[in-house]
Formats: C-alpha cells, structure tokens, sequence
C-alpha cells in the first residue's frame, strides 16, 4: 500500500450564493464579482500579493539634519527614478535634476546632474557643464551659480564651489574656490598643493569645512591632502594612500579613508583636531565580502558593502549588514542586518542609511550616538516593499499552488488553502519547494522558475523541469515535504526524451495517482509519458506516446486519440489495459492536438496554437455528446477563456451563454489562469500583479464519486509486517464528513469511525480492532464509505465494497 498523505480536516472550497457575499460584503472582505446574467452573485476571494524578498532599491544620496536625497525604484521596473528631498516625517520633493541610468551620483555629472548635501539642509546640484544651484530645503530659497569660463566642477562643499582649470601643461590641476558674495562670484586660488593634482577622482570627499584631495607628486610619491576651505590650503594627509576608488569621510571629530586599491582591506582613521597625529588603522575584513562604504558616528566607524553577485550566481540579495567598528578597538556591532550599499554623512553628526532585516522591515534610518557613546538607531520613514512576480499558478481541490520567482532568495512553490462559501479565506502562505541556497549552476537555482505546478487532486503537487544535466524530468511535491524525481525515460527502450528547444516538457495532465507529461503533442516526435505515483516501488513511467495527439487522464482512464483519422478518440483503462473508443467528436477529423479532462467532460483542440474559432470543443463522455466551447481552461462543467479583443475574462457553463468574471479596464497580455478541475472554483490573477482572485464559477458541479481506489481486498492480522487494512480513494471533489462503516455478514456494525480528508482524497487505516476492542473474527465484512460534497452541490458520496480478514486467532 501506497504511503498515506497528510490529513486536513478544515473543508475546503465550501460554495454558496447571494448570502455568502453579503456575509463577506458585511465582513469588510472583497465584494463578489457579479456575473454578466442574471445569476446570483457569487463569492469571491482575493489572495495579497507576497513580497518581493528583494528589498526596494531607496539609494540616499546626501542628508541633511532634517531630511535626506534619494532615488526611489519606480514601480514597474528595477531602474531608479529621479533624485528627490524627502523630509524627516515629510512629504518627498522632487528636485530639478537629472537621474542617470544607474546608480552613479557622478561629480562630473556624467552629462547629467550631480546631487550632495554639505551643509545644514541645502541641496547642492550641479548640471553640466557650468551651472550650480544652491538649494536651502528649509527656506526655499535658492542660489545660483555660473562656473566661469575654464573652470570645471570638483564639488559644492558648504557655500563654496571647487573647481579646477588647466595649468601650463593643459592639466585640469588648478584648483579654485569660488564663492558668492554680495552678488559677486569671488575667486581663491588653491596653495599647499607641493607638487601636482591627478585629474581623475581628485575629489574624494568633504562638508562644509575641508575637502580631501588625491594628489600625486613628481617624485611619484601619493597621498591625501585635506584643503581648508576657510585658508583655501592644502595639508598632505594619508601619505602613500592611493585614490582608485577612494572615498574620505568627515564628521567633526575624525576623517577616514579607504580604497580597495590593490585588495586593500584596511580603512585609515586621523583625529580632525589633529590630523598630523598618529592614524588608526581598522581592519574591515576580506575583500571578498564585497566593497565597504564609510560612516563616520561619534567613536565609531560604520561600513556597508556593494554585494557584487558571482558569474551564474543568481541569488537575491537582501544587502550587506551595517557594522559599526570602535574607533579606538573592541568587537564590532551589527547595527542592522541588510542595509544599502550607499550611507550619507549627516553635516554636523550621524549617517543616513536604507535597511532592515527584510524587505517588510525596509525603511530611511539615521544613526546617531546614544547616552552611552554607542550607535543608535532611529527609523525615519518605512519603505514599502515591492509586489513580488508570479509566474503560474494552480488550484486543485482548493489548494492553491503558486510559482513566484522573486519572492525568496531563489524561485520557488508556495502553498496556501482557499474557502469559499459563506466566509472565504485564504490559509497561511507556505513554502512546499525551493532549491537550496548553496546550489550552483542555472538549471538547478531555476529549477522551479516559470514552471507550471500542477494539482494531482490527492494533496500532491507536479511539475516539469530538467534535472542539472538539462534532462526532462518530473518532479513530485508530497505535502509531506517528500520530494521525487521521476526521468523521462522509456521503460522498454530506456530512451531519453530529446533536449533543446523544440522539446519542452510540461505537465499536461494530473489526477491523482496518475501524471502526464512530456511534449505539447504537436510534433510528429514529440514524447509524452504517462506515470503512476504509486506503482510498486515508487513514482515510475508505465507508458510513452510518440507522435502527434495530446492525452489526459481522469481517475484511471487516459484519453488520447485513436489511431485512424475519424476524429475520435479512445479511452484506456491504465490499470486494466481496456480500450474503448468513442464517436466522432472533432471537426472534420481533425486530431486533438490538446486534451483536457474532468469529471464526465473532455475538452478538446486540434489547434490550440490558433486562432481560428473552430476546431476546439467539449465532449459529455456521460451522455456521448459533443458542443462547441471557447479555447481556454475547462473546469467542471464549464470553460473559462480571455478575451483578448474585449479585454475580458469569461466564463461558459457548457452549453449555455458566456459570462463575464471580470472587464479588464486596460488591455492586458493574457492574465494567468487556472480552474479547479477537482471543485468549482477559478483563480487568476492579471498581467504583472501576484495578487490572486479566486472565484466561484457559479456552475453545478458533478456529483461526487469516487474515480479511483487502492483498498486492500483481504488483511492477515496476525501479519508481523501488514496486519491493518489500508484504503485510499480519490474522488471527482472534497467531501466532508466522511465515515467508515464495517458490518459483518449479519448485518451488525463492527466497526465506525471518520475518515482522513485531504484534498479531493480520503484515506482509512484500521487495526481490525471493534468498538470493545477485540479484533474481528475472521471472515468477509462488507464496508461502505460515505461523505458530504464540500461544496454542498449534488448527492452525497457512497461507496461499497468488501474485505476478508484472517489470523484473527493469533491474538
């Protein structure tokens, strides 16, 4: 006997009508969608959309004390937007400036703006090639400056610009400050220097009181000089510091340095007092870790990192932490868990930073020192996290299965419960399958990635993918956690299904112990191959078709087309082999190149890549009848479809008149959609949202039954290995309710008890032990199953059989 799967006695997809909307209406849920006739309306249920687990990219860019500059990632894309102030407890400001296409605030504007904050809360920015503007964010005012001719920008610093012009060998290495007094532009010139300026990166940081300079001189010797804007001269600082790279940072009490230069992984620290004292040298850990950014808050120097993702390394990162490091020694201090890999020097103490310790705890933060000297933290504003991606989705006997690509560090499945009814809800959110975080290769971190997950009806979940050789397999999620791979592989041949891009494996069909998948069917070599989940010995391929035709499979039946062009098809009994075929059912015997199957119904498509109407259809395999119906996704006595000219999902019960679920009020690019073969509901969700709407379809179901069974016929008790009776059945639907009855050949009832219920399956397991406790005689003891349909429509479930039980004397 088959392992069991986990029971869940909550009721699943429980239905109702006008009442149970104006339950949830009253309930603040989300209002039913009223379809287009006039049917009653029915519930409705929508599922958030999770979190992206990457947080929100909110670069800052300069703080002042009372607000800070940054970019904002716009809403449907992962670029930046344009440089804003946002006060503390404010609204952000848009300021007059130009974003550049990444992430670099270039100080020669890169043919855009370059944006600081130096002093107090005034807004420097600079736009090519020759205006400043000085913009107070407190006042409103604003100060405009014209760079001489010659001059080229090095940076707003306080109220003064520093420039530079060339020398008499055409070198950019004449540095100036120009300030603006009484309406007049006045110049200084630059003394100290000793020697010559580099003209790439001079800059390398300042505040209102000093500017540090990367200079080389003709003897070949480097370092930084530190120019005091008050003498507008240079002092050499830092000697043989390189400048790759390099950033310097100020508060009012140190000046620090760093370049990851030549793998450098140590930052220099001088008392600004004092700067020709003897430096403090911090050791910030390997380069590997990915490159540090300074911060400088009372005894402490903070780091964060610009994570530099590997070749193939396609995990998310959530950020570096944010470390403070005593200045005069002692164990460093996590101040935050993930942070942005940009911090702002606050003009007069503390640092500006974005992070948390998700994406749910993203937010604008400012570090200052506490009553004990050490760094303290204080949230400014929240950063809302970004909408994750959903990619597929599947809903199969009210269980919701999700592939998301973003919202973990590598893409994965999630799994929630859904109820309609008189009080729609949606279970927790849980993880059912996602690769490891130290695996490697693309094939492998992308095992689930835009993968359609697909409900076996009996809790379990399969999907096709490629193992990390590039080999088509599939995979099965047991909601136990337990996960199977089954390769493509011919039984007789041991062949392998072919690779590339005209073989893409998907599942095309589930129902509970029974699983196809392989190619589309519209190729003269495409493969599909038929498994049982519960053969003997594990999950196994018992059958392949080669060749042109889709298949689908209901309980034990597997639909697939005959082998004569006539338009029909033929039904194969996968336990016993028996073949049967229908009438023709297809336009002009045409063969289906697409197959969908539940309850008594057969959809099927001869063109399901086209767009012609025709083609396409339903076939009752009750009553042997055929009709037309709209290409889409056929659920239980209807078929649900978009429409793309009208911008609309619709909804046709089979043989009747369509209905509309929902007018798009935009165009959209074919919204995900799937319906529940196993109930009668429909989930979907729009282009470029992971949020999800679950629906009622409005549309009677099919009266349960039972469309497969694994029941022990006969049990030995007094067995040392399999002394209880074992009994699994998947049925057309959930029932709830459903009880075990056992009576003897009198009639008499030995034994009652409940049922496992999970999904569209029930599940007993008994010891042969009666009421009094003492096992049955032996003998054959007829059994009888019962149940209450979950969505409350049609007869209640019977099923009847018998079983022989012996060894009852051994105990």
């Amino acid at each position: 006997m088959a392992a069991r799967h986990k029971p869940n006695r909550r009721r699943p997809l429980v239905r109702g009508g006008l009442a149970a909307g104006l339950a949830l209406a009253a309930a603040g849920g989300t209002l039913p969608f009223l379809l287009s006739d006039a049917h009653a309306e029915t519930p409705s249920l929508t599922v958030p959309a999770p979190d992206r687990f990457q947080p929100v990219a909110n670069p800052v860019y300069g703080a002042g004390p009372g607000g800070v500059v940054e970019r904002a990632e716009v809403k449907d894309q992962s670029a930046l937007g344009y440089y804003r102030w946002t006060p503390d407890g404010g609204a952000p400001v848009d300021l007059p400036a130009s974003s550049p296409s990444d992430d670099i605030n270039s100080i020669d504007g890169g043919g855009g703006s370059h944006v600081s904050v130096t002093s107090g809360d005034v807004v420097a920015i600079y736009d090519f090639p020759n205006r400043v503007r000085l913009m107070d964010m407190k006042s409103g005012t604003t100060t405009q400056y014209t760079l001489p001719d010659g001059h080229f920008y090095r940076g707003v610093f306080g109220s003064a610009v520093l420039t530079a012009t060339r020398d008499a060998n055409g070198d950019k290495n004449v540095l100036h400050v120009l300030r603006m007094a009484d309406g007049q532009l006045t110049d200084t010139l630059v003394t100290g220097l000793n020697g010559w300026v580099a003209e790439d990166g001079m800059t390398l940081g300042g505040d209102d009181r000093s500017v540090a300079i990367w200079y080389a001189h003709p003897d070949g010797t480097r370092g930084v000089g530190l120019l005091d804007l008050a003498t507008a001269e240079v002092t050499p600082v830092f000697q043989g510091a390189t400048g790759a790279n390099a950033q310097v940072e100020f508060s009012d009490a140190y000046v620090a340095w760093y370049s990851p230069d030549g793998g450098n992984t140590t930052a220099r620290v001088l008392p600004r007092a004092t700067p020709e004292a003897a430096e403090t040298r911090l050791e910030l850990g390997p380069d590997d870790a990915g490159t540090p950014q300074l911060g400088l808050v009372g005894d402490w120097l903070l780091t964060t990192r610009q994570l530099t993702p590997g070749a193939g390394d396609f995990l998310v990162r959530e950020g570096a932490p944010l470390t403070a490091l005593p200045i005069a020694g002692g164990e460093p201090r996590t101040l935050l868990e993930h942070a942005g890999r940009r911090m702002a020097q606050v003009p007069g103490g503390g640092v500006a930073v974005t992070g948390g310790a998700s994406s749910g705890d993203w937010a604008v933060r400012r570090v200052s020192v506490g009553d004990d000297g050490a760094p303290v933290l204080r949230t400014v504003r929240e950063v809302a996290p970004k909408e994750g991606r959903l990619t597929r989705l599947s809903l199969t006997a009210g269980h919701l299965v999700t592939a998301e690509s973003d919202t973990t560090y590598l893409p994965a499945l999630f799994h929630r419960r859904i109820t309609l009814g008189a009080t729609p809800s949606v279970g927790d959110r849980s993880l059912l399958a996602r690769p490891d975080a130290r695996t490697t290769g693309e094939a492998a971190q992308r095992v689930y990635d835009s993968r359609q997950p697909v409900g076996t009806g009996d809790g379990r979940t399969v999907v096709a993918t490629t193992d990390a050789d590039g080999a088509q397999v599939l995979v099965v999620l047991a909601v136990d956690g337990t996960r199977t791979v089954v390769p493509a592989v011919d039984p007789q041949s041991g062949e392998k299904m072919p690779t590339g891009s005209d073989h893409v494996s998907a599942v095309r069909s589930a129902s509970g112990r029974y699983v196809v998948f392989g190619d589309s069917g519209r190729g003269l070599e495409d493969r599909q191959y038929v498994v049982d989940l519960d053969a003997s010995g594990g999950p196994k391929v018992v059958r392949v078709r080669q060749g042109q035709g889709g298949l689908a499979v209901w309980g034990t039946t597997l639909w697939m087309p005959s082998d004569s062009d006539d338009g029909t098809l033929q039904a194969v009994d996968l336990k016993t082999g028996a073949t049967t075929a229908t009438d023709p059912i297809t336009d002009n015997g045409c063969l289906p190149q697409q197959l969908q199957t539940s309850g008594p119904w057969v959809y099927w498509d001869c063109y399901p890549s086209g767009s012609v109407s025709s083609g396409h259809g339903v076939y009752n395999t009750q009553t042997r009848q055929s009709s037309w119906a709209p290409r889409g996704t056929l659920g239980d006595g209807y078929v649900v479809a978009y429409d793309g000219d009208r911008g609309r999902l619709d909804l046709t019960p089979i043989g009747d008149a369509p209905r509309t679920i929902e007018a798009f009020t935009s165009q959209y690019a074919y919204p995900i959609v799937e319906a529940d073969r196993f109930g009668g509901a429909v989930a979907y969700a729009k282009e470029k949202s992971a949020q999800i709407t679950v629906v009622d379809s409005g549309v009677a179901t099919s009266p349960v039954a039972g469309i497969e069974s694994r029941v022990d016929g006969s049990v030995d008790l007094g067995s040392a290995t399999d002394a209880v009776w074992d009994a699994h059945w998947q049925l057309s639907k959930p029932v709830v309710d459903a009880q075990m009855t056992v009576r003897n050949k009198t009639g008499r009832t030995v034994f009652e008890g409940s049922a496992e219920e999970y999904a569209a399956a029930v599940s007993l397991t008994w010891d042969g032990r009666t009421d009094d406790g003492r096992y049955v005689n032996d003998g054959t003891y007829t059994w009888e199953l019962t149940g209450t349909p979950a969505d409350g429509s049609g007869a209640d479930l019977t099923v009847t059989g018998t079983v022989a039980f012996s060894g009852s004397h051994v105990h």
